[in-house]
């Protein structure tokens, strides 16, 4: 899309806080990109998706949607309330055709997103180091690995395809397994 810098505005929303330091302007940004921006931009295409009776919104959660996440619960919150609106929507809008799905990944390396600043936040919020932070995270995960950008991709394609016809109103996990919705 023309005008949007998306690495920049994913890498922006996960802000950390400490417990229970959350700001009217931290509140408003979170909302405004994870939950307004899906709304407007699904709002713009359903219309387009109507007339032509047949379309696919995929929406971005995360597993800390589905789960909460220590020092993030803004972000938290505001991809929960996305699996909500996935949800609605799919009721909403299956009698056009059109699917509704969201996807829920876990931690995804090499993407950029992950800035060392980024982790240092959320490791202090934590209490504990960077390194603890990311051993412990791939210990937890079932497979033992983070997942990678193309492993997402492809789960993108696959429901943007018409091999994915009847799945409408669902969110996928895509965290190796650590996250079971």
């Amino acid at each position: 899309m023309r005008g949007v810098n998306l690495p920049r505005v994913l890498a922006d929303t996960q802000d950390t806080h400490p417990e229970y330091e959350i700001n009217e302007r931290d509140l408003n940004f979170m909302f405004n990109v994870n939950l307004k921006g899906p709304i407007w931009f699904s709002q713009a295409v359903a219309k387009y998706f109507i007339k032509q009776r047949k379309g696919k919104i995929i929406n971005i959660s995360s597993e800390a949607g589905q789960e909460g996440s220590e020092g993030q619960s803004l972000y938290s919150a505001t991809k929960a309330a996305l699996i909500g609106l996935t949800r609605s929507w799919a009721k909403e809008l299956g009698k056009y055709n059109i699917n509704v799905t969201a996807i829920a990944p876990g931690i995804i390396e090499e993407t950029g997103l992950r800035t060392p600043e980024y982790e240092s936040a959320l490791a202090y919020s934590r209490n504990i180091t960077v390194d603890q932070l990311n051993g412990d995270y791939s210990k937890s995960i079932p497979l033992k690995r983070v997942g990678k950008l193309d492993e997402i991709a492809d789960l993108v394609c696959y429901l943007s395809s018409n091999k994915s016809s009847y799945i409408t109103g669902t969110t996928i996990n895509i965290s190796g397994g650590k996250s079971r919705g």
